[in-house]
């Protein structure tokens, strides 16, 4: 019974190493992997947050965000008092 079930290991071991170099060796494969690859970069540099410029861009929207809010305030206190 241990021989058997040795045995199916080691023939099902072969037969995924087998599958597996078939898989690594097929250029339709790796072309496909490579453009996945590819694909995802662009799409992790798109979102990525610390990007170069994108923390300015958001600090300077903040601030014109708050001036605006700010002078609204203002505003609407004025004519309140009024």
């Amino acid at each position: 019974m241990y021989l058997l079930g040795l045995g199916l290991l080691v023939l099902s071991t072969w037969y995924l190493l087998k599958l597996y170099d078939n898989f690594t060796n097929d250029q339709v494969a790796k072309k496909e992997i490579n453009e996945f690859s590819e694909a995802l970069k662009k799409d992790i540099q798109a979102k990525n947050i610390f990007a170069p410029g994108r923390i300015k861009d958001a600090i300077e929207t903040y601030q014109k965000e708050m001036t605006n809010s700010s002078s609204s305030k203002d505003e609407f206190s004025k004519k309140e008092s009024e």
